[in-house]
């Protein structure tokens, strides 16, 4: 069972990002593939350590700007620019005139159309100008951003379809049990609890912004896959960043 328990850990955090492991690759079921979702928000918490680390070093001897920058760059680096390169596919297709087949492979297509493009820099951008307000009072934001994003990415695998017949995005899919969800759930919330209770008034408008597009994605290309699931890891790291500075600018004690 513990060896179990960690292959899916191991194969959480290589598959949401390049961190080298200490423990060897194995080579998993589709159950299992499925079952190491309940791990994301742990592999959430572990980016989170490696860029609350980056910026303890960082903005002790560079400006904020700079040091948020980094903070950027390297969340960008440690997924891989996969999540980016998802988001790009994402708004190609919804952008896109074209049946929902038609838009499924614009999704698959390996060049970048103009809407890709901007929805990368608009994301880079957002991400940069929301992480300055947060860090000017605690680093609590850079431990919860990827927490929250990857705990509603497991939301809406649970709630979700597949518009794929094949691919990795559709084991998790197909195969996310109401109990790996609720695992995975229950991780979240302990995580950001232990770092304020108050945060966690921000997780059900994420939630809630999950299943609307999930519903979005159902009609517009009838299902799921792999990028819409790394699109909505992205997009819940911005709406939790942007709820955050808003709740800052109104309750500046209680956050």
């Amino acid at each position: 069972m513990l060896k179990s328990l960690r292959a899916s850990f191991v194969f959480a955090v290589g598959f949401l990002t390049i961190l080298p492991l200490p423990w060897r690759f194995e080579v998993l079921s589709d159950r299992d593939v499925a079952r190491s979702a309940a791990s994301f928000p742990l592999v959430g918490l572990l980016i989170g350590g490696c860029l609350w680390g980056c910026w303890a070093l960082s903005s002790r001897y560079l400006p904020v700007e700079v040091a948020v920058f980094l903070i950027v760059l390297v969340l960008t680096v440690i997924a891989g620019g996969l999540h980016l390169d998802a988001i790009a596919d994402t708004f190609d297709a919804i952008a896109a005139r074209k049946s929902i087949a038609e838009k499924l492979g614009i999704m698959k297509s390996p060049t970048v159309g103009p809407f890709g493009v901007a929805a990368i820099v608009f994301c880079i951008m957002l991400k940069y100008l929301l992480l300055k307000t947060p860090l000017g009072t605690n680093a609590y934001a850079l431990v919860l951003c990827p927490v929250v994003g990857r705990s509603c990415c497991v939301y809406a695998m649970y709630a979700g379809k597949s518009a794929m017949k094949d691919g990795l995005g559709r084991v998790f899919i197909e195969n996310t049990t109401p109990w790996i969800f609720l695992l995975s759930l229950l991780t979240a919330i302990s995580i950001m609890a232990a770092f304020g209770i108050r945060y966690l008034a921000i997780l059900p408008a994420c939630y809630a912004f999950t299943h609307l597009c999930v519903m979005a994605f159902g009609k517009l290309l009838g299902g799921l896959n792999g990028d819409t699931l790394g699109a909505l890891i992205e997009l819940n790291e911005l709406l939790f960043l942007l709820i955050l500075n808003v709740l800052q600018g109104f309750m500046c004690d209680f956050f």
